[in-house]
């Protein structure tokens, strides 16, 4: 699945509404066994949540997307298939947990590439689920660091703290993702689903139990007017640099 939504594959809900019913799709068709996700897009991956969909909209239009958002997130992080993101370029927030919730990250070894959850830069909070991830990925201690100060790792760095699984140059991104993929479908697939399911299904309840809750969370928090302020000073921002 190759992601092309320009500038840099932000996930909207008409994005984030497309990628689940591909996903739908591709889980029902039993022909299909793995997947790999990557981009169309030079130089970046996604670059996650778009912005615009949670600055000066409605409560009910942001309802709406939170939930598109974990719809990608239950569906990707609790799917049968095998999942290997090849990041081939930079990962930030949303980006990154798509990337956390594969099987198997494979990023393009460009130190201008990079990739985390850093959400508190721009003065918003990382839910549960995305920190849930992220523990299970580089364990409590790096998760905490990482979300706190809302760092963004260079790709070696990455590959350090156990973000990323492994990096390969940035031609040899996509068939390294089909060798790797080749190896996880040798594995009987009821075997692997039954223990992708056992390690995963805890958080995946988690958020299950709580989705509304959830959704309610961000809406009050994203429609506070200190929030939408450092959107509008993050969105000018991004202005004056294209500028």
């Amino acid at each position: 699945m190759r992601m092309q939504s320009p500038p840099v594959n932000s996930l909207s809900l008409d994005f984030l509404t497309e990628f689940c019913i591909s996903l739908e799709k591709l889980e029902m068709d039993k022909v299909c066994r793995g997947l790999v996700i990557t981009s169309a897009l030079p130089k970046v991956f996604s670059a996650g949540l778009d912005i615009m969909e949670m600055y000066g909209k409605t409560p009910e239009r942001c309802g709406e997307f939170w939930k598109a958002v974990q719809e990608m997130w239950l569906k990707l992080y609790g799917s049968n298939m095998v999942t290997v993101a090849a990041i081939n370029g930079s990962s930030p927030a949303g980006g990154c947990l798509m990337g956390m919730a594969c099987d198997f990250r494979i990023m393009a070894e460009n130190p201008r590439y990079s990739i985390g959850l850093n959400e508190t830069q721009l003065g918003i909070v990382a839910p549960f689920w995305f920190k849930d991830t992220m523990v299970n990925t580089v364990g409590h201690r790096t998760t905490e660091m990482a979300l706190e100060l809302g760092l963004l790792y260079s790709a070696p760095q990455a590959l350090k703290v156990g973000l990323v699984d492994q990096l390969v140059p940035e031609d040899q991104v996509l068939t390294t993702a089909t060798e790797t993929m080749t190896k996880w479908l040798a594995i009987p697939d009821h075997a692997r689903q039954i223990t992708k399911s056992m390690m995963r299904k805890p958080t995946i309840d988690k958020l299950r139990s709580s989705r509304e809750a959830d959704i309610q969370n961000f809406v009050s928090f994203i429609t506070k007017d200190s929030i939408q302020k450092s959107l509008g000073m993050y969105l000018e921002m991004l202005k004056k640099r294209k500028g």
